[in-house]
């Protein structure tokens, strides 16, 4: 029987046996186990991957209001509510209607008159630039008329540069519609809706930096060689002047202008193999130091500034677990405050999400890797801690399990870091999920995520790895993933794989891996190359030909290639580089694919074309593999529907089921069955 029909025959079962409204009102939604059994009730994906109520928590400028994203009519919106003094009491206002799509990240402008947010069509990433002027009226707030959409422009990509401070109606933005592979700058009036050239790029310039008065003064390109360079002109009108080129493998990133107008800050690793916090005198090309790890260990991850003095206030650097560094007192007690906010956690995971003008009153999150956390608000004036909501509040005093974070060498010896999420119940070696990220230039932290909850209350230890080239870990750590695509980035897959089972943690003739877009290949990489080592793969998004991904990539990604891919990968032009990137394609080595494979794809993703999916079942169909595709209308790379992630949860944990032999809840919500049944394709000869 295929897994396809398996899939099918579990969601027909699922109903059967009785899903009803009944238990769904049960409190964890899943058929009860015996009195005797040591393991915790089945948490219902339903409940897991319920929106959060307080996504992305912002402070209006005069410290009055709190914006978040929360569910509205199906969709993440966003919301106000007052907060005049930390117990005041009032019902919470939706300022935006979204129906189509959430909204993932809103900003407040300058002065607080407007809301803005990006929304792009079906997961296009043409993303457009929305802005709702908020109406506060004695205590209220509402959205003045519908969004408006300030970037109307077809196929357009519109990315936010910064909110100038002393013109408070004006946001600096690129858009590529003059060119689709180059973005020029452009200042957009709030209150009147025109677009004004700020900055025309003259071929290589890939970002901007604005002053506080919206001048578009410093860029940073790249030349022929692949080297960084800062740009820099004394106004929006005077011609560029080179201010320094950077060596090929130094990463740079403008931050934002020092308040003296002359230095900007930038995170850079120039001279050395971590990244750093540093000033960079625009007149000379001179760095000097900020701020770097203490303990010497990863790299820079962010840095806050006062918007008011242009400051530092504080730096993140994420080793094993997030670690601050105050640059300012306020910010120090602040911290100590977030420390004891939740049941004296001082090893939560703290995101500062915003701050008053004077410091005093900040709005973080804190959570763990077994809680999903809250949003608290802290007066450091007072020494107070309030919570303003519960994230998801439906989670709480449910068994949740710990993540451990975990070290171990590559064959070649290569330190190498990630997590464990062992189940809560039984004695190891478990059936074990192998978790790819993506990027692959991206990394696994520590913190809550329903997905490895999902997977450790099935019954699946979780194996989380940050492989060669993951980011944060310094220039060497990224330097030997260079080429090494399908071969020593995938053997430190499979390293940590015999490191688990080596623990006892792992059960050889029970692993899975998963994982999306990079992490995606890893898996179709992983069952042509290591086919015996795996029982199956859960694939979302993830290239099967390097050769046409490559090729097929948004025009807008074209300066970045000879930086990033070109190097890193390979370049299909280069005849040598064709052919490598042909054998370390998946593709091209399907025959030796016999493990089951699930796979997921959005059919508007721009990154990774749906090409790229249709090819390899295509090619396994062929040949009988069993191989059950998903396919999303309506979605891109993400899928950022609630409606599409549930259904994909709910199969992936149907088709673990069948592979890993784990528990699987016995029913859910009749629309999530139907969803499942609307994507899943059927075989193609």
């Amino acid at each position: 029987m295929s897994f396809r029909v398996r899939i099918e025959n579990g969601i027909k079962n699922g109903i059967k046996n009785g899903i009803k409204a009944a238990l769904l009102s049960v409190a964890f939604g899943a058929t009860p186990l015996p009195a005797e059994s040591p393991a915790p009730p089945l948490l219902p994906i339903e409940t897991l991957f319920a929106e959060p109520l307080d996504a992305v928590a912002r402070l209006s400028p005069d410290g009055r209001w709190l914006g978040y994203l929360a569910p509205s009519e199906g969709k993440a919106n966003i919301w106000l509510r007052p907060l005049q003094t930390p117990s005041q009491a009032s019902a919470p206002q939706v300022v935006t209607r979204e129906t189509e799509r959430p909204i993932a990240d809103f900003e407040w402008s300058t002065d607080g008159r407007y809301l803005l947010y990006l929304q792009d069509r079906g997961g296009d990433e043409n993303f457009h630039l929305h802005a709702v002027r908020v109406d506060f009226h004695k205590g209220a707030a509402r959205g003045v008329g519908p969004a408006r959409d300030l970037t109307p422009f077809e196929g357009v990509q519109t990315e936010i540069v910064g909110f100038p401070t002393k013109r408070p109606n004006v946001v600096v933005v690129t858009l590529n519609r003059r060119d689709p592979t180059l973005a020029d700058a452009y200042r957009i009036h709030l209150e009147t809706g025109a677009v004004e050239l700020a900055a025309q790029n003259p071929g290589n310039f890939l970002g901007y930096l604005a002053d506080e008065r919206g001048r578009v003064r410093v860029a940073w390109s790249i030349d022929a060689q692949g080297r960084y360079e800062i740009q820099a002109r004394k106004n929006d009108r005077g011609p560029w002047r080179r201010v320094r080129t950077y060596e090929v493998e130094d990463e740079i990133t403008p931050l934002r202008f020092h308040p003296d107008g002359q230095r900007i800050f930038l995170k850079t690793n120039h001279g050395r193999d971590l990244s750093r916090l540093a000033l960079l005198n625009l007149a000379t090309g001179v760095e000097s130091n900020v701020d770097a790890d203490p303990l010497d260990r990863v790299d820079l991850e962010l840095a806050l500034f006062d918007e008011k003095s242009g400051k530092v206030l504080a730096t993140r650097y994420f080793d094993d677990r997030p670690r601050w560094v105050a640059h300012d007192p306020r910010v120090a007690k602040a911290l100590a405050l977030a420390g004891k906010a939740r049941a004296g956690e001082k090893e939560g995971a703290i995101t500062i999400a915003s701050w008053t003008s004077d410091l005093t009153r900040w709005v973080v999150h804190i959570d763990r890797a077994n809680d999903p956390g809250g949003t608290y608000l802290l007066d450091t004036e007072h020494g107070s801690t309030t919570l303003l909501s519960e994230s998801r509040p439906a989670l709480l005093g449910l068994p949740l399990v710990e993540t451990e974070p975990v070290r171990f060498s590559a064959r070649d010896g290569l330190p190498l870091s990630g997590y464990l999420t062992r189940p809560r119940y039984g004695a190891g070696p478990w059936p074990l999920v192998l978790a790819v990220h993506g990027g692959p230039w991206d990394r696994d932290v520590w913190g809550f995520d329903p997905e490895t909850q999902l997977w450790a209350n099935r019954g699946y230890a979780v194996l989380q790895v940050n492989f060669r080239g993951s980011t944060g870990f310094g220039k060497r750590f990224a330097r030997a993933a260079k080429k090494e695509f399908g071969r020593a980035m995938q053997n430190d897959l499979l390293d940590a794989v015999a490191w688990a089972i080596r623990e006892q943690i792992a059960n050889p003739q029970k692993v899975a891996i998963v994982g999306g877009s990079y992490g995606g290949y890893a898996v179709l990489e992983a069952l042509a190359a290591t086919p015996e080592i795996f029982a199956c793969g859960v694939d979302f998004a993830g290239p099967s030909d390097l050769v046409t991904l490559i090729e097929a990539f948004p025009p807008s990604w074209k300066p970045f290639l000879a930086r990033r891919w070109y190097p890193f990968v390979g370049n299909p032009e280069v005849p040598e580089d064709r052919e490598d990137l042909r054998r370390r394609s998946p593709l091209h080595r399907a025959e030796a694919i016999v493990d089951p494979l699930l796979i997921f794809q959005g059919a508007n993703d721009p990154r990774v074309t749906q090409a790229q999916s249709d090819s390899i079942v295509r090619a396994l169909t062929a040949r009988n593999v069993p191989v059950t595709y998903l396919l999303a209308s309506n979605e891109g790379h993400s899928f950022g529907n609630r409606e599409t992630g549930l259904a994909v949860r709910r199969a992936t944990e149907l088709f673990l089921g069948q592979c890993l032999g784990g528990r699987v809840q016995t029913s859910v919500a009749p629309e999530i069955e139907a969803t499942v049944r609307a994507l899943i394709q059927a075989p193609t000869p």
